[in-house]
């Protein structure tokens, strides 16, 4: 059986969180010692350009998310672990793409319109276009599979209508990618308003220490009925419930639901509880983390730049040379 291309890419906008870790970043590391599998993993941060103008802010943030990759298990030595901008060969196929592609269904994009209420103050071409450079990301390796949740899943298919348009004028050059899907996680945010994310500020770094952790759980919402210790509660309705699903062992779940339908435990000793399983869970990352020195960060990542511009200079020439150009 032939190997399969995996490609995925972290935006550069903040250390991964418990929703990263257990939705993705978790699989990564076991994708990467799979031999069945070429791993491509991109700090994104031609992406956070969009919204991002704090050079420094940009840079520390690149670090940290490769430091959190590494930190989660992932292999630099079988997976390509590397920064989206050191691959100027991605930006020139973005270009060459950008011209198989209709401005209407660019403006028609669920992501443009999103991301244009959330800050018109700057809808700038770079959000418009961000589609093609996630196509481009995704071609250039000629990714078989590419892990989505259903927020990418339209990036996803624009990136194969683009890659079928350009086959059909150009002739076969691109494989159309597929969805690596697993069963969908959908990790709880501390505020209780929706999934953990990092544009939300909802939840915790992966390294972060057990103190720092507690803090946030302390202030976590719960389940609003619980006015009062002797009120019974709703683990359903309850993020800390949720996420003991997610991290505690089965007779932790049922001790903690059974307790707080009974009023017979409190929220605070909920959360006591969720708080050493999420410590022991992350144990290992913290200690991965610790041991990373940034210039070891840094050699991964540029020895990452060079594999995969390899592969991906490889699909550029091909393009190009199909184009014409």
């Amino acid at each position: 059986m032939s190997r399969k291309t995996v490609l995925s890419l972290m935006r550069a906008t903040g250390v991964l969180h418990l929703g990263n870790y257990l939705g993705a970043a978790r699989d990564f590391a076991a994708l990467s010692v799979d031999p069945g599998y070429d791993c491509f993993f991109g700090i994104a941060d031609l992406h956070a350009l969009t919204s991002l103008d704090d050079p420094e802010a940009l840079r520390a943030s690149t670090r940290a998310v490769a430091r959190d990759y590494l930190a989660a298990g992932v292999d630099a030595e079988r997976a390509v672990l590397f920064r989206q901008s050191a691959i100027p060969e991605t930006s020139e196929l973005f270009w060459l793409l950008c011209n198989v592609t209709s401005a209407g269904e660019l403006q028609r994009s669920k992501t443009f319109q999103e991301m244009s209420r959330k800050q018109p103050e700057n809808v700038n071409a770079g959000l418009l276009t961000y589609p093609v450079l996630m196509a481009a990301d995704i071609l250039g390796p000629r990714a078989d599979l590419v892990p989505v949740g259903e927020d990418q899943m339209p990036h996803l298919e624009m990136a194969r209508n683009i890659a079928q348009r350009f086959n059909h004028r150009f002739g076969e050059t691109f494989p159309l990618p597929e969805a690596y899907r697993k069963s969908a996680i959908r990790v709880p945010g501390l505020d209780g308003l929706g999934k953990m994310s990092k544009s939300d500020g909802n939840g915790f770094g992966i390294a972060e220490s057990p103190e720092r952790i507690w803090e946030l759980l302390r202030l976590a919402t719960t389940d609003p009925a619980r006015q009062r210790r002797s009120d019974p509660g709703n683990p359903d309705l309850c993020p800390i419930g949720h996420l003991h699903r997610y991290v505690s062992p089965a007779e932790d779940v049922a001790r903690t639901e059974e307790g707080c339908r009974t009023a017979g435990i409190g929220c605070i000793d909920c959360k006591k509880v969720l708080h050493g399983n999420v410590v022991a869970l992350l144990a290992p990352v913290r200690e991965r983390s610790a041991r990373l020195a940034d210039a070891r960060v840094e050699e991964v990542l540029a020895a990452g730049a060079d594999r995969a511009r390899e592969r991906i200079a490889a699909t550029l020439a091909t393009a190009k040379e199909r184009m014409g150009l």
